[in-house]
């Protein structure tokens, strides 16, 4: 099967469209190792996978090879995803959706970072399943621009150490809220963030 058939396979698949529910609308696809490239659009009930790239604005850009496509899709034939499947997803989500959110011009707001206390640099890792950290990221914030580096540099304000489950809990939050985009929301999504931060936190 082509890059494309197994994509097009997958979103016929029920418990994918299910378990991508609510983390995005409009995912750009690129094939390192084909130079492919293909838009994956989730409209809530259905999965949907054209050639090319639609739209200006994805939620997120996905860097795949081919054999990371055969992969996913093997995840959901048996119709259930098990914590070392989530795990493998996630892991390939993590930076491309912290990408994102960091992309969203309510985080380029300065007043509104002030007022929810965002940092302006941090640490974070996924942890695996046996509950150690792996894909450990630096962010900060220079000159308005958001930097986000491999493995842990400087001296954080924080550190955050999530599980695949609490991941994907944060990107529906911030996708439901972009998507609404309104003042009330999003303090609503911060005073949120800054509970949920304090469960992932760890010393430093």
């Amino acid at each position: 099967m082509t890059n494309q058939e197994t994509l097009q396979a997958l979103c016929q698949q029920p418990a994918a469209v299910e378990w991508f529910k609510g983390l995005f609308r409009t995912a750009h696809l690129e094939i390192t190792d084909t130079r492919e490239k293909f838009t994956v659009t989730h409209d809530g009930p259905t999965l949907r996978v054209t050639s090319g790239f639609e739209g200006d604005r994805p939620n997120f850009v996905v860097p795949l090879e081919s054999a990371n496509i055969r992969n996913l899709s093997g995840f959901f034939d048996d119709e259930r995803i098990d914590a070392k499947e989530q795990y493998r997803i996630v892991k390939f989500m993590l930076k491309p959706c912290l990408r994102a959110a960091l992309d969203m011009p309510v985080l380029k707001n300065k007043a509104f970072r002030k007022v929810v206390n965002v940092d302006t640099h941090w640490q974070e890792a996924l942890l695996d399943p046996d509950g150690r950290e792996d894909e450990q990221l630096t962010v900060i914030c220079v000159n308005d621009q958001w930097l986000i580096l491999p493995g842990y540099h400087g001296r954080p304000q924080r550190r955050l150490v999530m599980t695949p489950a609490q991941v994907l809990e944060y990107q529906r939050k911030i996708f439901d809220a972009n998507e609404k985009n309104s003042l009330p929301v999003w303090l609503s999504m911060g005073g949120w963030y800054l509970r949920w931060r304090d469960t992932v936190s760890v010393a430093v």
